[in-house]
């Protein structure tokens, strides 16, 4: 949707191209007459889209003050309620325009704060509408260290299987020792056998040994065996990254006429000579570089044979080159007729 119409002269294209791209990074829809189809009526497109855009700009200079269709533009504006006047330099809007407010923008450079631009700015506000600047989208703070919760260590193989060995181990050491030192130790006789047996002779009569009474020696004590350690866990295999796509290819420019229109400016010399169905071949190739779904059949047809022409969208952005590109390019149209 077309929300604001530019009314200039050619001779302003520097200054114009300047608030054409301000009014657009503002964020609203701009038209000019770079966009204008050749197979329409001047006349009847130029009504259609004052009609239906919300502001019309007019930019008076020497050369736009003379122009009858500036003039013609500005009086549709003004009777529509939607006129917005600037002014390059040191003049006047002519009669019955100097009647109305205009914004002085004559050495204005594209600052933010610039009067005259600030005064522009707030007439489309009040004829379109506000527009909010876009969202910047911030990274997340990151939180402070001490109130981070620390990551739990890896847990590292379970050793619940060693303390059992060791412990059954100890315990086997322990019985096989007590039954060892009971197997040696000299028989008692039970209660009952010492009830049947003989009265024991008198203290007096049993000779003293003279030699101690030696126990045998106890069985070494096995060192216990040591059982085999658990083999930790093996970490995994780190997974290699997948590889990234292969670049898409490059485009060519088969069939193109100015490949390089949308890095530099076209001199005379690139269009002197180019008849007027190349030139508008030529202008409608920047747009179909932009992805533009052309309404024309013939121009459908003839750049969809290429395969670096992708049609995307009805409307496209240019940039000021391509804007500046686009300008002359019709007005070396225009020398024939069209």
């Amino acid at each position: 949707m077309v929300e604001v119409f530019i009314s200039y002269s050619r001779t302003d294209l520097a200054a114009v191209t300047r608030l054409a791209q301000a009014v657009e990074a503002a964020g609203y829809e701009v038209w000019w007459d770079a966009d204008l189809p050749p197979h329409l009526s001047y006349g009847d497109v130029i009504t259609n889209k004052i009609g239906a855009a919300r502001a019309a700009i007019v930019v008076w200079s020497k050369d736009s003050a003379a122009s009858e269709w500036v003039r013609a533009e500005a009086d549709m504006a003004r009777n529509q309620k939607k006129l917005i006047q600037t002014a390059l330099g040191d003049i006047m809007p002519p009669l019955p325009f100097n009647q109305i407010q205009f914004a002085e923008i004559g050495d204005w450079h594209g600052e933010a704060d610039h009067p005259g631009w600030r005064k522009v700015k707030a007439s489309l506000a009040e004829l379109c509408g506000p527009r909010e600047p876009a969202e910047t989208r911030s990274d997340p703070p990151l939180a402070a260290a001490s109130h981070q919760t620390p990551a739990p260590l890896p847990a590292g193989p379970s050793k619940w299987p060693l303390y059992a060995g060791v412990g059954i181990g100890a315990a086997a050491l322990a019985v096989a020792g007590w039954a060892l030192l009971r197997e040696n130790r000299p028989d008692q006789p039970s209660d009952d056998a010492a009830r049947s047996a003989s009265p024991a002779p008198p203290a007096s009569a049993v000779a003293p040994s003279s030699e101690p009474m030696t126990l045998p020696a106890a069985a070494p004590v096995a060192a216990p065996t040591t059982l085999p350690m658990v083999a930790p866990v093996a970490a995994p295999d780190p997974v290699e990254p997948p590889a990234p796509a292969p670049p898409p290819p490059v485009a060519s420019t088969e069939g193109m006429l100015f490949p390089d229109s949308s890095r530099r400016l076209l001199t005379p010399a690139d269009i002197g000579t180019m008849g007027p169905a190349t030139l508008e071949l030529a202008r409608n190739e920047i747009y179909a570089r932009k992805g533009k779904r052309f309404r024309r059949a013939d121009l459908r047809n003839y750049f969809s044979q290429f395969d670096w022409y992708r049609p995307t969208s009805d409307n496209v952005r240019l940039t000021a080159i391509e804007q500046q590109n686009v300008a002359r390019l019709h007005a070396a149209e225009a020398r024939y007729g069209q």
